[in-house]
C-alpha cells in the first residue's frame, strides 16, 4: 500500500510512508447507495502483448497456475456514494486468464480498476489502483493479497446490485499480483517507484523469475501484467557512503549521508540533480580519480578539476540556498542579528565545501556514470509533517505552515493557510470544501540543516518498540504516536540499524515555523532525523527535554526529514 500526504522545510526534507487515506470511515448501519458512475476508460487494457511480455509461454502457465488470455469484459462500472460527498467506483472488471492450479482451479481470474475521489498523501498516491477476483459458481472472489486496495464493506452491495454476490480470500494469491516493493535479479536490488509505466516500445533488460520481461529506457525499469498494470523500479546501489573504503578520506567528514536520487515528488528527497551524469559532463578516465572502492571492489571516484562545471553549478546554488535561509532566519529573529547567526549554521567558503567532498562518482553494473550528492549542502525535506488541534471548544481557526520555500502538497488545499472548523476531538470541517479532516498535512523545503550527531542507534526489528516507547516522552498521545508509526515504519526497512534523532524546538521553528491564530496555550512539535546504517555505531544520546504540558487550547504536530 502506498500513503499519502507529505510536508517539507527549510531546504529539508520530511517524508510520509506509502498509501494511507486521510482516516478509516466508520462503519454505518445505513445500506451504502448504489448508484452509476460516469464511464471511464477501461480499467484493464484490451490490447496487451501477454506473448511478448512471456506470459503465455507454457513455464510461465505453470509458474504462475494462471493461463493468461486475451480480456473479456465480466462487469461494467459500480458506483458506491459515500459519506461527505465522496465517491468509489470499480470497475468495468475483465477476465484476463483461467486459473489451473489451486483452490479455484478452473475459475477464471478477474481484474477491476478501482477509483475514489478521496484525499489521500504519500508515495504513488495517484497511481491506478486495482482489485483482483476470482469468478467462480456465481460469485466474486475479492483477492486481498492481489489487491492495491484493502477490504471495504461497502462493495458487496454494489456488486449484488449488478448480480454476483462478493467475499474475501485474504490468503490465495497469484504470484505476479502479488505487491513487490522491491525485485531481486542476480545480486541486484531494484525498488518500486511507481505503478505507472511509459508506452514506449523497450528493450528488455533481464527476465524475471515472477515478472517475465523487464524493460529499460536507460534509467528505469518496467513491468507490465497480464491485466495491463504496471509497475516502474529503480536500481538501488548496492553500498552507502559507510561502506566505501576511502584510499583518500575527504577532509571534512560527511554528517548527512549521501543521496543520489533526483525527484521532487512529496516524501522524497528533492536532489536537484540527475543520478546519471553524461559523457559529455563526465569521462571517468579522464575527468575522475579514484578515492576509494565498494566492497566489492568498485572504484570509486571525484572529480579531478576542483572548478569543474558540476563543482560550481552545485556551489551556486548551496550559495543562493544558504543566502534564502538567511534571509529567513534574520525575518524569524526580527532585529535580533545575534539571535538571527545563531539559527543558521555558518556556510562554508568554496574551498572548505571542496573539501568536504561534495560529489561521488560511480560506475553502476548497467555502464552508467552515477552520482552521489553530499546531503550536507542540500536542502531538507521535511515530510509529513501532520497538525493536530484541539480547542476547548468549538473554534474557527486560521493554521499557516511557513517552511522556507513552497509548500508542495497539502490535504486539505492550502491557500496563505488553512481556514478551519476545529472540536475539541480534533475533527477538523475545512471551510472552503466543507470537508471533514482528522489532521492538517503539509510537506515542503525548508533550509540546509546539518544532522545532529547526538541520538540513537536501533537495530531494524528494535524500531517499532523504541517509536512506542520514546514518542509518548515527547509529548504524543496513544492516537498521535500509532499514526507517526504507521507514516514512518514502512520507512525502516532495508538497513540492518538505523541512527534516529529528534531536533530541538528551536530548530524546528526555524526550519519550518507553524502559525495558528487565535494563539494555542499549547503547543508541542516532533520533528525527526534519521539514516540507515549498515553496521552498529557508537553515539552520545541526545538530551531530550520535557514536551510543554497540554493545557487549554493544544496544538500538535510530527513530521520527519527525509535526505536519502
Amino acid at each position: 500500500m502506498r500513503t499519502r500526504w507529505l510536508p517539507l522545510g527549510l531546504l529539508v526534507a520530511l517524508s510520509v510512508p506509502a498509501c494511507k487515506r486521510d482516516a478509516p470511515r466508520a462503519p454505518s448501519d445505513e445500506p451504502p447507495a448504489v448508484s452509476p458512475a460516469p464511464a471511464p476508460a477501461p480499467a484493464t487494457s484490451t490490447t496487451v502483448d501477454t506473448v511478448d511480455a512471456g506470459w503465455q509461454t507454457p513455464e510461465a502457465t505453470r509458474l504462475s497456475g494462471v493461463q493468461y488470455t486475451a480480456p473479456t469484459k465480466v462487469f461494467g462500472v459500480l458506483g458506491v456514494a459515500l459519506p461527505e460527498r465522496r465517491f468509489d467506483s470499480i470497475g468495468p472488471g475483465y477476465k484476463i486468464g483461467t486459473l489451473i492450479a489451486g483452490p479455484y482451479r478452473g475459475a477464471d481470474l478477474v481484474s477491476a480498476r478501482f477509483r475514489t475521489d478521496e484525499p489521500c498523501k504519500g508515495e504513488g498516491c495517484d497511481d491506478p489502483m486495482y482489485l483482483r477476483l476470482v469468478r467462480v459458481a456465481g460469485k466474486l472472489v475479492f483477492l486481498a493479497r492481489n489487491s492495491d486496495v484493502g477490504w471495504s464493506g461497502l462493495w458487496p452491495g454494489a456488486f449484488s446490485a449488478e448480480g454476483p454476490s462478493l467475499v474475501s480470500d485474504s490468503q490465495f494469491a497469484v504470484p505476479a499480483f502479488l505487491a513487490a516493493d522491491t525485485i531481486l535479479h542476480d545480486s541486484e536490488t531494484f525498488r518500486l517507484v511507481s505503478r505507472r509505466c511509459k508506452g514506449d516500445s523497450l528493450k528488455i533488460a533481464f527476465r524475471h523469475a515472477v515478472f517475465h520481461a523487464v524493460r529499460f529506457d536507460g534509467q528505469l525499469f518496467y513491468v507490465t501484467r497480464p491485466d495491463g498494470s504496471c509497475l516502474t523500479f529503480e536500481y538501488v546501489p548496492y553500498f552507502t557512503e559507510k561502506e566505501i573504503v576511502w584510499s583518500n578520506p575527504p577532509r571534512e567528514p560527511n554528517r548527512s549521508a549521501y543521496s543520489w536520487k533526483q525527484s521532487d515528488e512529496f516524501g522524497k528527497l528533492e536532489v536537484r540533480y540527475d543520478a546519471f551524469v553524461p559523457d559529455t559532463a563526465v569521462r571517468l578516465d579522464r575527468d575522475a580519480t579514484v578515492v576509494g572502492h565498494t566492497q566489492r571492489g568498485d572504484p570509486v571516484y571525484e572529480l579531478k578539476d576542483p572548478n569543474h562545471a558540476l563543482l560550481k553549478e552545485f556551489y551556486q546554488d548551496y550559495s543562493a540556498d544558504f543566502a534564502h535561509a538567511e534571509e529567513r532566519a534574520k525575518q524569524f529573529a526580527g532585529n535580533n542579528q545575534e539571535q538571527a547567526s545563531g539559527l543558521q549554521p555558518p556556510k562554508h567558503s568554496y574551498e572548505q565545501f571542496v573539501a568536504a567532498r561534495p560529489i561521488v562518482l560511480w560506475r553502476d553494473p548497467f555502464g552508467r556514470v552515477m552520482r552521489f550528492t553530499n546531503n550536507d549542502f542540500l536542502p531538507v525535506s521535511l515530510v509529513e509533517p501532520i497538525i493536530y488541534v484541539y480547542p476547548t471548544a468549538p473554534q474557527r481557526l486560521h493554521v499557516e505552515a511557513k517552511p522556507l520555500y513552497a509548500i508542495k502538497a497539502s490535504i486539505p488545499p492550502y491557500h496563505d493557510g488553512w481556514d478551519v472548523w476545529a472540536q475539541p476531538s480534533g475533527t477538523l470541517t475545512d471551510a472552503t470544501d466543507q470537508r471533514t479532516y482528522s489532521y492538517l498535512f503539509w510537506e515542503g523545503l525548508s533550509s540546509i540543516s546539518p544532522m545532529p550527531q547526538e541520538g540513537f542507534v536501533i537495530p531494524r526489528q528494535e524500531i517499532a518498540g523504541f517509536f512506542e516507547r520514546i514518542l509518548p516522552r515527547l509529548g504524543l498521545n496513544e492516537r498521535e504516536s500509532r499514526d507517526f508509526r504507521d507514516a514512518w515504519l514502512p520507512r525502516f526497512r532495508e538497513a540492518p540499524y538505523y541512527f534516529i534523532t529528534f531536533l530541538p524546538r528551536a530548530t524546528i521553528d526555524r526550519l519550518a515555523p507553524l502559525v495558528v491564530t487565535p494563539q494555542p496555550d499549547a503547543v508541542i512539535r516532533v520533528l525527526m532525523d534519521y539514516r540507515p546504517l549498515w553496521t552498529s555505531e557508537r553515539v552520545n544520546a541526545p538530551h531530550l527535554p520535557a514536551p510543554p504540558e497540554r493545557r487549554g487550547f493544544t496544538v500538535v504536530e510530527w513530521g520527519g526529514i527525509l535526505r536519502d
